[in-house]
């Protein structure tokens, strides 16, 4: 991930793919402290997408952080309850 722009309500960041831009934006919009949260592709031969956020209150960074913290950590659990299953 790359921060692109980033002043004291808002952030523009760069990820690897649009899977990854579409799970960040989902969780930074489920946190309360978040106004808004978008990605976009910018160029259908590019694999890069970005992720824009406004925040009501917080540090974007924190917030961006700890969104990321929670979507790893359900993937996580649902790769386990997947490999749990499947034996």
């Amino acid at each position: 991930m790359k921060v692109l722009r980033e002043d004291e309500r808002s952030m523009e960041v760069e990820v690897k793919n649009l899977t990854l831009a579409s799970l960040i934006s989902k969780y930074l919009n489920m946190d309360e402290r978040v106004e808004s949260a978008a990605f976009k592709k910018e160029h259908p031969l590019k694999e890069t997408a970005l992720v824009y956020f406004v925040v009501k209150e917080g540090s974007p960074k924190e917030i961006l952080l700890e969104s990321v913290k929670k979507a790893k950590a359900d993937v996580k659990a649902l790769k386990e309850a997947l490999l749990s299953s499947l034996q």
